[in-house]
């Protein structure tokens, strides 16, 4: 039998040429092949985005917990800078009339009149003694719960953190001069060199004792502006210029020996007649 004039073994054999995308085509179809695309990248888009949430829900209930945490150090911040303003004309007096006493004294000093606290510390001269500790922003910066703060409120919390660093280091030159002033009680001899150096270490002492001042009403108007002030009823009881609770971590203890001893004292209220500036000189106006 002959075969057709049109064909022939040779191209029985040849395989028909197929497209690129045919010759790739997936078992199921192009059209479930890309709906299980879209399910899996709806799917990954759709965990990342709850694991976000979940994210960010744990970061809002760690800032909540934190500012709950930093109000107990802020308030204390306050209480300290309250006591450390009412007290400083008191302390200055003291310090005046020790400068009078080496100043008036012949070859031998009069001894000073010796303080005892209630913990059995014993002074020349009574002011205050406070750790100017801020440990729960540290902890929050350590842990990484600051960064989710408002800008805001990260500038406020590191300029008292700041503050408080700076106070408590002043506070550490301060403990020194009133140890080496210890000296006063005994009846030392005066010659030029220890005239000297009694008055250098009472005036720097006084300088000192006065620039904590003007910090400590500052940082009350920084507080106070941020809405984080404590109650005048709880600076009042703090300050406890009646004397009625015991003196120590919880109440003050000089503002009443100030009172009992007749020397001035200032208003911690009078850091609502000044203003501190929070940012650079400028910086609401620039562009």
């Amino acid at each position: 039998m002959s075969q057709p004039k049109n064909s022939s073994p040779v191209d029985e054999q040849t395989p028909l040429r197929r497209s690129r995308w045919r010759r790739f085509s997936p078992s199921m179809g192009w059209r479930a092949f890309w709906s299980e695309i879209v399910i899996v990248v709806l799917g990954v888009a759709i965990a990342l985005a709850a694991n976000e949430a979940v994210e960010e829900w744990s970061w809002r209930n760690k800032v909540e917990d934190g500012e709950a945490r930093l109000q107990g150090d802020i308030t204390w911040a306050f209480l300290w800078a309250a006591e450390k303003y009412v007290s400083q004309p008191c302390v200055d007096a003291q310090l005046a009339a020790l400068s009078r006493t080496v100043l008036d004294g012949g070859s031998n000093l009069s001894p000073a009149p010796l303080i005892t606290n209630g913990l059995g510390m014993q002074y020349v001269v009574r002011m205050p003694n406070r750790p100017y500790r801020f440990p729960v922003w540290d902890a929050l910066l350590a842990d990484g719960t600051a960064n989710h703060f408002s800008p805001q409120r990260q500038a406020f919390m590191g300029r008292i953190s700041d503050d408080m660093m700076n106070s408590s280091r002043s506070e550490a030159e301060i403990r020194s001069l009133m140890g080496r002033l210890l000296i006063m009680r005994d009846p030392i001899a005066l010659d030029p060199v220890v005239r000297s150096n009694l008055l250098t270490d009472i005036n720097q002492l006084r300088s000192l004792n006065a620039f904590e001042a003007v910090n400590a009403q500052q940082r009350m108007r920084r507080i106070a502006d941020a809405g984080s002030a404590p109650t005048a009823a709880n600076v009042e009881l703090f300050i406890n210029a009646s004397g009625k609770n015991t003196p120590g971590s919880d109440y003050s203890g000089t503002v009443f020996f100030c009172k009992t001893q007749g020397l001035p004292l200032a208003d911690w209220r009078d850091y609502r007649n000044i203003t501190v500036n929070t940012q650079f000189p400028g910086a609401s106006t620039g562009k």
